[in-house]
């Protein structure tokens, strides 16, 4: 019984890192797309609801992917938690569209409620789906 909670906890923590560091990476990957220039062959319109649907989708799951690495690395997330990921998600993606504008991109208020929308999409998502994350966790074997 001892071993398998040990085994558990080291899962836990290992799965963890790799989900801080796969957040970092797509919070990097993210800003650095932002904000290349644009160039005057782009594939989507940014006024397509293409562009904000991958707003949308971006933001989603960069909420998801933080309330997970949170959750593996401290437990159970509370309601404070997730005021905590919608209130620091806004705030960035508003400095993500006015940080836009010194290389050339515009700052666009309806990328913005889009990028408010997945935040908020990824929160609910991760509310009901969070116990299938602990599921994944206790099952899965690590060989590193």
């Amino acid at each position: 019984m001892l071993e398998s909670l040990t085994t558990n906890l080291t899962r836990r923590r290992r799965l963890a890192t790799i989900a801080r560091w796969g957040t970092l990476l797509l919070l990097l990957a993210m800003f650095i797309g932002t904000h290349l220039p644009l160039a005057d062959y782009e594939i989507i319109s940014l006024t397509s609801p293409a562009d904000k649907i991958l707003h949308t989708l971006g933001y989603m799951i960069l909420a998801i992917s933080v309330l997970a690495s949170w959750e593996l690395t401290i437990g159970l997330l509370q309601p404070p938690h997730y005021f905590t990921v919608w209130l620091l998600g806004m705030l960035y993606s508003a400095f993500d569209e006015v940080s836009q504008i010194p290389v050339g991109r515009t700052c666009d208020a309806l990328d913005w409620f889009s990028d408010i929308l997945g935040i908020v999409l990824g929160l609910i998502f991760f509310r009901f789906a969070s116990p299938l994350l602990y599921r994944f966790v206790s099952k899965t074997t690590w060989h590193f």
